[in-house]
């Protein structure tokens, strides 16, 4: 097998959105509770109280789970170690932060954290805001009481504020607070599904689903409270974790193929915008024809 075409992976989320998703694809446009297309996916979605086993987890066109296809033959396909996504909140997402590796596999057995990059595809209206990283260093103890409280004005207040714009890309360090706004955005990310919420007034979250099932005083832990500024663009640092570009063609390692812009064909199979392949380790060169635009996104080296 050289490219696996992929099905979409609509996801269900605490919050409504998806519509510039549809969009994308020259579907019908509808903001709902599936915001999220995981794409490449062997990663099972975190939704608590939500029973829906395999939730997230990306199958071939032709039928069976990526996760289980890459078991079969893994020298071939190589280590799924990122996860692609598309997001499409029509809302404000709480603030939030997620774990890194030491923390992750320390506390939640796994090997992965989840550093995450995000492109912004598409906005509602020209920009659309995001804030990130704290402006100054924040006690731990001043930090929780603002959790406990749901001192948005104060939780919220003290990350950076960016506007930006269809093209731009944020580097999303584990453990730096965050929100994001209304945006069509292609996130990279650790192949998990943690989230430690420090926000949910509001919205439709159980306090006691915030932090992991870890407790505050183990949780709080995984939060960078000390100041981080911003930047855009992928820095050195975010190899360790993924990278992407705009080649179509074999990567030497598990990857995934995003069309984003065109019609055509790859490996002389027929592609519009939204379609998506995973890619293995062992892919031969393969043509490609057609006005495309591609994103191929890989993990980290």
């Amino acid at each position: 097998m050289n490219l696996a075409r992929l099905r979409p992976t609509r996801v269900y989320r605490f919050y409504r959105g998806g519509a510039l998703i549809d969009r994308l694809r020259a579907e019908p446009e509808r903001d709902g509770e599936r915001p999220e297309d995981w794409i490449g996916s062997v990663v099972a979605a975190n939704n608590p109280r939500r029973r829906e086993p395999e939730a997230g987890l990306t199958r071939l066109e032709s039928g069976p789970l990526l996760r289980d296809v890459i078991r079969e033959r893994p020298a071939h396909w190589g280590t799924p170690d990122v996860l692609v996504k598309l997001l499409d909140p029509v809302e404000r997402l709480p603030m939030h932060a997620h774990p890194d590796r030491e923390f992750a596999r320390v506390h939640l057995g796994s090997d992965y954290g989840k550093t995450e990059a995000w492109r912004i595809v598409a906005t509602r209206d020209g920009t659309s805001d995001v804030w990130l990283g704290l402006r100054e260093y924040v006690e731990r103890e001043r930090y929780r009481a603002w959790i406990e409280e749901q001192d948005v004005d104060a939780l919220l207040g003290s990350l950076h504020h960016l506007v930006v714009r269809p093209g731009d890309v944020v580097f999303v360090p584990a453990g730096v607070p965050h929100a994001i706004g209304g945006a069509l955005i292609v996130e990279l990310q650790e192949p998990t599904d943690f989230s430690i919420l420090c926000e949910w007034e509001g919205f439709p979250v159980d306090p006691r689903d915030a932090h992991l099932g870890l407790g505050w005083d183990v949780a709080l832990e995984a939060l960078r409270l000390e100041a981080h500024e911003p930047q855009l663009g992928l820095p050195p640092e975010a190899a360790a974790f993924f990278a992407v570009d705009e080649r179509a063609e074999p990567a030497g390692r598990f990857a995934v193929l995003l069309v984003l812009e065109g019609e055509g064909s790859i490996d002389d199979q027929p592609v519009r915008a939204g379609d998506a392949f995973a890619m293995p380790a062992a892919a031969q060169p393969f043509e490609v024809h057609g006005d495309l635009r591609v994103l191929r996104c890989m993990g980290g080296k």
